[in-house]
């Protein structure tokens, strides 16, 4: 345009600018949709009745007297090893080794380890299997008792020692694949 705001020949007029919209309707639009979104992921992911289900932990089996034959590991046919922990409920380095014994356990019930079908874990409570607990000499009066916690193995039911390595599911996994490379953890 030229100085008075007419357009001149052969140029085209100046259209108006679309007004912007305003910065509170955009958060409207996007409150708005994210509202949309929770309540459909509610529907999806709670099941009927209103309550999130939290996914089942995977524990590591308790075993009582009638678990052991004696000092043996009843197997039922299971030529594998075990790895029982004899822990206490007022430990508080139990919890530690407890939380190794299920992390291994998850992953031997989901085969994500090489070591499924040639390991079995399992926990004794020695605040309810205290004769047990003594029997292996983990309790008692004796100078000699190891404590708690204590992991013992078994191959093919018979007691081979204490697990004396890292209290994680990492350490427990990596020194039973190292038994299976000696060719120890079966028999």
């Amino acid at each position: 345009t030229s100085g008075g705001g007419k357009p001149q020949r052969g140029e085209k007029p100046l259209k108006p600018a679309a007004p912007k919209p305003a910065k509170s309707a955009n958060i409207v639009f996007v409150l708005s949709a994210l509202a949309v979104l929770v309540a459909l992921a509610w529907v999806v992911l709670v099941p009927a009745g209103g309550k999130a289900k939290k996914p089942k932990a995977i524990k590591a089996p308790f075993a009582s007297e009638k678990a052991f034959d004696g000092q043996t590991v009843r197997a039922k046919g299971f030529q594998g090893s075990h790895v029982i922990s004899f822990t206490d409920k007022s430990c508080p380095h139990c919890v530690e080794a407890t939380e190794a014994l299920d992390g291994l356990e998850a992953k031997l019930k989901a085969q994500a380890t090489k070591l499924a079908g040639k390991l079995k874990v399992a926990q004794v409570d020695c605040s309810k299997h205290a004769d047990l607990c003594t029997k292996f000499g983990v309790a008692g009066d004796s100078e000699d008792a190891s404590g708690y916690p204590t992991l013992l193995w078994f191959r093919a039911g018979e007691l081979q020692g204490a697990y004396d390595g890292e209290r994680t599911t990492q350490g427990l996994e990596e020194w039973a694949i190292t038994k299976e490379a000696e060719g120890a953890l079966t028999q």
